[in-house]
């Protein structure tokens, strides 16, 4: 086992390179394979014997957990914690005072020699007497307004060196008022190398403050970034002091890898060791053997997986992949149910054209053949009235006629008289049944007025039914267009947050801003991928139900969700 460890590694350090080692089936099942037990992966160490004792019998490789960091020999008491916050607190009120202290004695030392450098510099007496107030004022703003940005998170470095710049200034402006007094055609730098310590004495004033300022800062940011979580341990100097080669390459990786914590980065790289051991052990010594599956942690490494993390990729994958195929499965489905309904939508309405055609042939027949049937049977009737009537009158003209005859062939008495009488009741008669006829054609002619506004009347019923039938097409059409709507936006929001989630896995973002994407993609939901999203498209009570978290923390999301929409955000982008 000796002749397969690395330079820096001895059997010592076997145990803290054993969690490599162990079967990583939580992470990846199907890495059983990869990473068998000890037993039987592992093979059995060599016999080891001395002078004097028997050869210890073969042993397998140990893959128990090792403990990484043992325990500290003693727990801080209450009282070492007081004292430690006691002295703390101390400092702090020591650097609070001092600082200031320093800072208005350096401004007080040199007021007067910027003044009067002023003076010698075409400054008025009055604008001199407020020209070192304004050098130092800007100092101080600069490096306060500094400190404001910064604990807004904002920082802007313009602001530090123009404040670096004015504390350079006055250590000039106090330098070149010294060789004034020198003499004045010697140059500003071999004024300052005659003189050195007069620049010296008036800048370590202004120096020493601008550096417990920039201690300040540097205290800030810190508690910013720890804050933020984005805090980063540093390597220590003896590291870099011992192996800087290997230490470079250990901090590209931390830093590349976005591993905050220098022993958990301590920790991967032991790890990644022992499972390289561990494989070579396996193989014979030979990598090369090694399936690609196997060497994942190797070849992920460099992009900040984990041993773990690297054996269960494998795993991720095939999920993913199932979860792709799923989702085109579940496609593939709303396409069908889409293509049925609009097939159904087709015959629907192919149906009710064929209804509508059949009706209007039907109506037409019926309408043709009950006019002409009413107009023949008013026709028949109308003549059969006629012709009664015709030979009712030429019975009743005969009947005269005769009695007319009669009446001329008897002498003229009463009874012709009579007789005449009777012609002319008779020849009424007539008259009354012609005007019968008359009454009855009148009648005729309202009945068949009656039956064209009956058919009228029959007409407008159909043509309401052809209207409802037309109405109740239509609405059948709007639903089926409804349902077409609601499976495509199902399916588009389906394939958008499933883009959206494999974009975000493959970014490695942070919980909260896989939040802050979902929350967004929400919002877009709600308003059909549209423009003009707005707070209130999205109630908190969904957000917080969708993600489970507080109403605060709901409001904070959906915010962010809608700065990310206004700066352009799209789960398709």
């Amino acid at each position: 086992m000796t002749e397969t460890l690395t330079d820096t590694q001895t059997p010592a350090t076997r145990g803290a390179m054993a969690p490599a080692a162990p079967d990583p089936a939580p992470a990846a099942p199907e890495a059983r394979q990869a990473a068998p037990g000890a037993q039987a992966a592992v093979p059995t160490a060599p016999r080891k014997g001395g002078r004097g004792r028997p050869g210890v019998a073969d042993a397998p490789l140990s893959t128990a957990p090792a403990i990484g960091h043992p325990a500290p020999a003693t727990e801080a008491t209450p009282q070492a914690a007081l004292g430690a916050r006691a002295v703390g607190w101390l400092l702090l009120a020591v650097a609070i005072i001092g600082m200031p202290l320093v800072g208005i004695i350096g401004f007080a030392a040199s007021y007067s020699t910027l003044e009067r450098f002023a003076l010698t510099h075409g400054f008025s007496a009055t604008l001199a007497a407020w020209f070192p107030v304004g050098i130092d004022a800007s100092i101080v703003a600069l490096l306060a307004m500094d400190l404001v940005m910064v604990r807004r998170r904002t920082p802007w470095p313009v602001l530090r060196l123009s404040a670096h710049a004015m504390t350079l200034a006055t250590v000039l402006f106090n330098a070149a008022d010294g060789l004034s007094k020198e003499g004045p055609d010697k140059g500003l730098w071999a004024g300052l190398a005659a003189n050195p310590l007069w620049a010296l004495s008036h800048a370590v004033m202004p120096v020493l403050f601008v550096l417990g300022v920039e201690a300040a800062r540097r205290l800030l940011m810190h508690t910013a970034r720890i804050e933020d979580g984005t805090a980063s341990d540093r390597i220590p100097l003896h590291r870099w002091a011992l192996s800087p080669i290997r230490t470079g390459k250990l901090y590209r990786r931390m830093r590349l890898a976005t591993v905050r914590s220098y022993e958990e980065m301590v920790e991967r790289e032991q790890a990644l060791a022992g499972y390289e051991v561990w494989l070579r052990h396996k193989h014979g010594g030979d990598l090369s053997r090694a399936t690609e599956e196997e060497r994942l942690p190797m070849t992920m490494a460099p992009r900040g997986y984990t041993v773990e993390e690297a054996l269960a990729l494998p795993a991720k994958w095939r999920a993913e992949a199932a979860e792709r195929e799923r989702q085109q499965a579940e496609r593939d489905r709303a396409e069908a149910e889409r293509e049925r309904l609009r097939v159904k939508a087709d015959r629907i309405a192919a149906l009710t054209d064929e209804a509508e055609i059949e009706e209007a042939e039907h109506r037409v027949t019926a309408r043709t053949g009950t006019a002409r049937a009413q107009a023949e049977a008013a026709t028949a009737e109308a003549e059969a009235e006629t012709a009664a009537a015709k030979a009712r009158a030429e019975q009743h003209r005969r009947a005269a006629e005769r009695q007319a005859l009669t009446e001329a062939q008897a002498l003229e008495s009463e009874e012709a008289a009579e007789a005449k009488r009777r012609a002319a009741a008779n020849l009424l008669e007539a008259e009354r049944a012609e005007a019968e006829a008359l009454q009855l054609r009148a009648q005729n002619a309202q009945t068949a007025v009656e039956a064209q506004r009956r058919e009228q009347q029959a007409e407008r019923i159909a043509a309401d039914r052809k209207a409802a039938a037309a109405k109740a097409a239509q609405d059948e059409r709007d639903a089926v267009a409804a349902a077409l709507d609601a499976t495509r936006l199902r399916a588009e929001a389906a394939r958008v947050e499933a883009a959206a989630v494999e974009a975000e896995d493959y970014a490695r973002l942070s919980p909260r801003e896989r939040n802050e994407r979902r929350v967004a993609r929400m919002l877009l939901e709600a308003v059909g991928f549209s423009e003009g999203v707005t707070l209130e498209a999205v109630p908190l009570a969904d957000i917080q139900t969708a993600l489970g978290v507080g109403r605060t923390t709901a409001s904070e999301l959906r915010s962010a969700a809608l700065t990310l929409l206004q700066n352009g955000y799209h789960p398709n982008a």
